[in-house]
């Protein structure tokens, strides 16, 4: 396996995963706790259905009760990670500088925590499995909010047909510039201090990769936007983790997308074997040497 290939560690475990809710942060940010309207970064999805035989990532069909199980995994950076600038720093002198230059804004298409998980990796089914079903659209918008001239959150995972509420926290004005492959594309203004969301975004089809949402009047300004047909993705957090629920039994290929890496795939196949009741222990390895900053 060369260099630039992740490798994959699997150890099959037997914990059960405990249940959570998941909610939402002032500024759009997922968080553990509270309501049920946003997909987190750590993501606990619901219940599929029949498993098929052979590679249980293809194909959507099957009905009844069969077994399942869930797999907890960590993307962690190996070779060293390199220190990222700041994409803004506070009080430069940019345009909008009272409100994009009050405090530092990150470079987010890199973090690493102190041990090496990297967060904002997505990694997700393309396909629901067969015995997968459709997810439901949450009836409760999902909020993606604007600060100091950031997108919150910077990634996140959303089931085709939910509506996507865009608020600005900020007293400038903004732009919301959405780039799908499959979708009819956004580019509309966003007014100062728009707590009510008028505008909204629904992305009516799965796409095969994230979404990149840019604000063109501040082009530092960026954000990943997965809308999947299935309930089978998560995005890293802080410290690289991420958990994926209630699978068919059976054989899956995940795709690993990070926007800093070369071609974004850290793994276009991800061989995963999820086995009845039990909990699959998942580390993907992101060698530095794939990275393009």
């Amino acid at each position: 396996m060369s260099m630039l290939q992740s490798k994959v560690c699997l150890v099959a475990a037997t914990a059960a995963l405990a249940s959570v809710s998941a909610g939402c942060s002032e500024y759009g940010q997922p968080t553990i706790g509270g309501g049920a309207s946003v997909v987190p970064q750590v993501v606990f999805l619901s219940s599929a259905e029949a498993a098929g035989d052979g590679d249980a990532s293809e194909g959507a069909e099957g009905a009844g009760e069969v077994a399942v199980g869930s797999i907890r995994g960590r993307v962690m950076m190996t070779g060293g990670a390199p220190t990222m600038k700041l994409l803004v720093k506070a009080g430069d002198d940019i345009k909008d500088k009272e409100v994009c230059a009050a405090v530092d804004v990150p470079d987010e298409r890199l973090m690493v925590s102190g041990d090496g998980g990297v967060a904002n990796v997505f990694v997700y089914l393309q396909k629901a499995p067969k015995g997968g079903r459709a997810v439901a659209a949450p009836a409760e918008p999902f909020v993606f909010d604007q600060k100091n001239c950031r997108f919150y959150p910077h990634t996140v995972v959303l089931p085709v047909g939910q509506t996507v509420k865009v608020l600005s926290n900020d007293g400038v004005a903004h732009n919301t510039h959405t780039y799908p492959s499959k979708n009819t594309s956004v580019n509309s203004g966003v007014a100062p201090m728009d707590r009510e969301g008028k505008l909204t975004v629904v992305y009516k089809k799965a796409e095969a990769v994230p979404v990149a949402v840019k604000c063109d009047y501040h082009a530092w300004m960026n954000a990943w936007h997965l809308p999947l047909d299935h309930p089978y993705g998560a995005v890293t957090n802080e410290n690289g983790e991420f958990v994926i629920a209630d699978l068919p039994v059976g054989q899956h290929s995940f795709v690993v997308w990070h926007e800093a890496a070369d071609g974004n795939f850290v793994q276009r196949k991800l061989a995963v074997e999820v086995k009845a009741g039990e909990t699959t222990d998942v580390q993907v390895e992101y060698p530095a040497a794939l990275l393009k900053l």
